[in-house]
């Protein structure tokens, strides 16, 4: 069993013990709840409500793979993710009515753009929209769960995260070995940074002369570290 899977499965058996007491009505004290396990913040719901989401969309897309991927690592991938979220979803509606709380029923609009625009595609065009979509999903949603990890001072919501983590890197990892991720056909262009990549972004080929004055500087350096570090001879 994957670390991810572990993580989950011990936090639904946690909340087998714990449901009855933290279903106890929080009381909200100017956006945080006060709850039995500690403070409840904005950021600890959203992140309920955020991995729902997630979970609505990525579920029947895992399941989409297995009728329309042409690659058979693809297919692999989607149903293990749809595995995964299906555990992750029990664990997220056992939290958040734990809480008290209700969380998303069905995907938010732009992630029902993704799921037309992945159904609406076929074989080699259908593997590359799937791992590039939920690629940049699982990269967007990553930075917040850890915000939320890292911020949060409810014990439950910290495990919560740890889960979610546990999934996500998992994710990406699987989505990646599919051979695919390569293809950024979603992705931003990104400006070209400093010297040597601006030189070899450009359209004309390398500039010489950018070429000369960088091995010049390095000669340079090498020069005055070579000076510095030569052993001085001793004074007679």
């Amino acid at each position: 069993m994957t670390r991810a899977l572990a993580t989950v499965f011990a936090m639904l058996f946690l909340f087998s013990g714990l449901s009855a007491t933290a279903a106890a009505q929080p009381a909200d004290t100017g956006g945080v709840m006060d709850t039995p396990s500690g403070p409840l913040t904005a950021n600890d719901r959203e992140l309920l409500n955020r991995v729902r989401l997630a979970g609505l969309w990525e579920m029947p897309m895992g399941e989409l793979t297995a009728t329309k991927a042409s690659n058979a690592r693809v297919k692999q991938i989607g149903k293990m993710i749809m595995l995964d979220h299906m555990m992750l979803d029990a664990l997220t509606k056992k939290t958040a009515a734990g809480f008290g709380l209700t969380t998303p029923d069905v995907p938010n609009p732009t992630q029902q753009s993704w799921m037309e625009e992945i159904n609406a595609l076929e074989g080699d065009a259908f593997d590359q929209a799937f791992i590039a979509r939920l690629r940049a999903a699982h990269g967007q949603i990553f930075p917040f769960i850890a915000k939320v990890r890292s911020g949060t001072r409810n014990d439950v919501i910290r495990g919560f995260a740890q889960a979610g983590i546990d999934v996500v890197m998992k994710h990406m990892t699987l989505l990646e070995s599919s051979g695919l991720a390569g293809d950024a056909a979603f992705a931003e262009p990104q400006p070209a940074g400093g010297i040597i990549n601006a030189t070899l972004a450009s359209d004309e080929g390398p500039n010489m002369w950018v070429i000369l004055t960088v091995t010049a500087a390095g000669a340079v350096l090498t020069v005055l570290l070579l000076r510095v570090l030569r052993p001085r001879r001793p004074v007679r």
